[in-house]
């Protein structure tokens, strides 16, 4: 395991401290488009938000779906859960990522100043951070480790320039998308390319096969297999570049197994030949390569909409 103390200079911001630049940032339903949400607006957030008289519209989605606010977070980035249900949210212009209490609680800052800490992941083994239950920080040319006391440690700093997005796969490899343009993978040791991408990559998805799907700048999802060889040049092309992010359905929950895909303000669900159906529209869209796009524990899909403070959760058949 390549670890290190935590770097005063690289990691903890002061006020003085510099921004780096940000991450950028099955079966068809043909059904017309209508809104079935309901604004859930009692969490109020330990973390001051900017306050407004607006009264912000949800997205519009598909009849069977459900959209509602989970959580109202100051400058929401990418998303990840914790095995007991908190989230944890990653961050674009300030520099500590948020908690969210399990069930869309109130949302406080977790751990120390980070720069740019915009990609979170949840180490839930310890493979990566060797602590369980940490959480995996990426942004500013380094991947940190937070720990459940609130310290952290400097886990890679070498062989990539930024991380993009990162998931686990199925046999708990981390793999994660670097803006060189690349993607990598660690089972705890020094991070090593698995495979190159004609243009930057952004958001990652696994299927169960452990294929990785990549959506990449030039508008295409591309599909690798699990030891990188290319499996399908343009899976899906004419996208939204770093505006894609990726998800396959938890199987329950009524999302079933397919790949969702929220194609800047758009969400879309893509059966396995490639064929897309769109469930929603109105999605705000925030900093490149920066948007939360995952399921919960709850089989419900979380989607952090930057510039409008909040988590959105959209569910199948009831709201909560």
């Amino acid at each position: 395991m390549e670890q290190q103390t935590l770097n005063l200079g690289r990691i903890f911001m002061g006020a003085l401290f510099a921004f780096l630049n940000a991450c950028g940032g099955e079966g068809a339903d043909d059904s017309a488009l209508a809104p079935t949400g309901a604004a859930n607006n009692s969490a109020s957030g330990v973390s001051m938000l900017a306050t407004s008289s607006v009264t912000l519209a949800l997205p519009t989605v598909s009849a069977g779906f459900n959209v509602e606010i989970y959580s109202d977070v100051n400058e929401p980035m990418k998303l990840s859960f914790g095995p007991d249900g908190a989230l944890y949210v990653g961050r674009h212009g300030g520099d500590r990522i948020h908690r969210v209490t399990p069930g869309g609680g109130s949302a406080s800052e977790f751990g120390p100043p980070m720069v740019d800490p915009d990609v979170v992941l949840v180490d839930a083994a310890g493979l990566i951070s060797g602590v369980p239950n940490s959480v995996l920080v990426g942004g500013g040319g380094i991947l940190a480790a937070i720990f459940q006391d609130q310290t952290a440690t400097v886990v890679f700093n070498s062989g990539f320039a930024d991380v993009d997005d990162m998931k686990f796969d199925h046999a708990g490899r981390l793999v994660f998308s670097d803006d060189r343009p690349q993607v990598l993978t660690s089972h705890g040791s020094a991070p090593t390319v698995l495979f190159s991408t004609p243009s930057r990559p952004g958001s990652i998805a696994i299927d169960d096969d452990n294929r990785i799907f990549v959506a990449l700048a030039d508008g295409t999802i591309r599909i690798y297999n699990a030891d990188g060889t290319l499996a399908d040049n343009a899976f899906a092309t004419g996208l939204a570049g770093l505006d894609t992010y990726l998800a396959f359905g938890p199987g329950a929950g009524g999302f079933g197994n397919a790949l969702y895909v929220l194609n800047g303000s758009d969400l879309l669900r893509f059966n396995k030949r490639g064929n897309a159906t769109i469930i929603g529209s109105g999605f705000g869209v925030g900093p490149s390569s920066g948007t939360g796009f995952v399921f919960g524990p709850d089989k419900a899909l979380y989607v952090s909409e930057y510039n409008e403070n909040r988590i959105l959760r959209i569910s199948r058949g009831h709201v909560r």
